[in-house]
């Protein structure tokens, strides 16, 4: 049976105690459950906030006081650090919680039923009123709540679904509460706490951590455990004894917001360490902002972002999925294409396609096609004076951020839909023509042929497709390119009953058009 290890930052906090004991008394196999507590104490402090219950090599501890503490990021870290034994679960909770009978089978079984291979529980629990009023009101969704007025956006349950309507499983989340944080353990090794943040801007900033090196993010669908939210029993805070303690806050909110992309920051205090405890590369800020809906540097919350509605998680260690980062990064972040008017490259300029912008046009009055699936859609540049005769345009492309661009400059245009989308593995809608326009040539072979196969399984009439007559079809790591001959092996199409000179004829570039049902199954 895995074992749990549950991480207990505790500060002045008379709660410690019932909170560990209710933990054990509450779990189902209470031999599996492994703590470790740092208790900041001060010289002051009775028995009532350093008792700890008789659990021999189930509980380590570490006592250090009060005025030596650097804030709960700090004490989550030494926890890691040296308390944690290689458990394989970790569970984050704070000092004055309360559980639910068997909370431990029901964290590791929703974990089981959450559709990812990298999985993490977390929300804002119920509340509870000591010593052990619970109140379970609801399953609660973490939702982007507000920006402060120093730019940190604060997340926060300000919706529920209720306990009469209990979600099916976890439910797709965006965002992490630090009291209740579960997942496998290899969060620990592949995120390890931030101890340089000191508290605003630690849940916002360890979702976007966390989201990043590719791990997803859900909602529990049982109410597990409690957090207790009173303000009013005298339990101490640790700005409530530290005078410096606004230093440190500055310095931490600077870090979350270089982190995030809002306020970038050349402080070397602000930005140490920053390579072991940022972003990851699995994903990138940008997309993490795009599922969210948020934007950090404009402080923007979108209408999925307030009311924490959020897709389903995609597939990340996919050679797609990697592609995807490679293009983005090109197109996006680096604009590394650049050409007049576009970032998809001149070859998509409105010098470098005027000849083919009427071939193409005449093409598909010809073909009758009313339903147009642009496969690498890009920014629409080239073709965006044709599309306005179509019945309906669809642009689906790999750069998350290219489609919601499209999306808003788009807007006007009602017959104009975007999406994202592998051409290699998604299902596809059915149009009568896709175009797939110099996309194919940044695929290595082994992704070219999944690609035409999924083109075939939509059902539609044509495909258009870049193609180098004439060509050896030579392999290329993803995201490079070289010309593509769809005719030579390892591909193999029978010859276009079409063709239509794409660029100068000394290229040797054409769109090729086949009849979809006519390139086997």
């Amino acid at each position: 049976m895995n074992r749990i290890f549950v991480s207990i930052a505790s500060y002045r906090d008379t709660e410690c105690f019932p909170t560990l004991s209710d933990l054990f008394d509450k779990a189902a196999h209470p031999e599996r459950i492994f703590v470790g507590v740092l208790r900041q104490l001060a010289p002051e402090d009775d028995e009532a906030y350093r008792a700890t219950p008789d659990r021999p090599g189930q509980i380590r501890n570490i006592t250090v006081d009060a005025s030596e503490s650097l804030g709960v990021c700090w004490a989550r870290h030494r926890i890691q650090n040296e308390l944690w034994a290689g458990e394989e679960y970790y569970l984050q909770i704070d000092s004055h919680t309360r559980f639910e009978a068997g909370w431990d089978e029901t964290l590791t079984g929703l974990l089981e039923r959450c559709p990812s291979p990298k999985p993490v529980l977390s929300t804002h629990p119920n509340r509870y009123t000591p010593p052990d009023q619970l109140a379970a009101y609801g399953y609660p969704i973490l939702t982007a709540k507000r920006f402060d007025d120093n730019g940190i956006l604060i997340p926060a349950a300000s919706h529920y679904h209720p306990l009469q309507a209990k979600p099916e499983a976890p439910y797709p989340a965006a965002f992490v509460g630090a009291g209740f944080l579960f997942g496998d353990a290899r969060l620990v090794r592949e995120v390890p706490y931030d101890p340089y943040i000191y508290f605003q801007g630690e849940e916002i900033s360890l979702s976007a951590r966390l989201w990043t090196h590719g791990f997803d993010l859900f909602g529990p669908n049982e109410v597990v455990l409690y957090h207790d939210y009173t303000t009013d029993r005298g339990r101490r805070r640790h700005w409530s004894d530290h005078v410096d303690w606004p230093m440190l806050n500055r310095r931490s909110m600077a870090r979350v917001l270089h982190l995030l992309g809002a306020v970038p920051s050349t402080d070397a205090e602000v930005l140490q360490e920053l390579d072991r405890y940022g972003l990851g590369q699995a994903r990138s800020l940008e997309a993490y902002q795009v599922f969210a809906d948020v934007d950090f540097r404009c402080r923007r919350i979108g209408m999925r972002g307030s009311d924490g509605k959020f897709p389903p998680p995609t597939p990340v260690e996919s050679e797609s999925a990697t592609l995807g980062q490679t293009f983005h990064q090109v197109m996006v972040v680096e604009n590394r294409w650049s050409a007049s008017g576009t970032r998809s490259g001149s070859g998509s300029t409105l010098t470098a396609t005027s000849a083919l912008r009427e071939a193409f046009f005449s093409a598909l009055r010809e073909m009758k096609i009313r339903i147009l699936l642009d496969a690498g859609c890009g920014d629409l540049n080239w073709i965006q004076s044709v599309t306005t005769e179509l019945e309906l345009y669809l642009g689906v492309d790999l750069v998350e951020a290219q489609t919601a661009a499209n999306r808003v400059l788009f807007a006007h245009r009602k017959n104009h839909f975007f999406n994202s989308a592998d051409l290699c593995h998604d299902p596809l809608p059915r149009a009568d023509l896709i175009l797939c326009r110099h996309t194919l040539t940044h695929l290595p072979n082994r992704l070219v042929t999944p690609a035409l196969r999924n083109f075939r399984a939509t059902g539609s009439r044509y495909l258009m497709a870049t193609t180098f007559p004439d060509r050896a079809n030579t392999d290329i790591a993803p995201g490079q390119w070289r010309p593509i001959n769809l005719n030579a092996p390892p591909f193999s199409l029978p010859p276009p009953f079409r063709r239509i000179a794409d660029g100068e004829s000394r290229h040797g570039c054409f769109l090729g058009v086949w009849k979809l049902a006519e390139l086997g199954p």
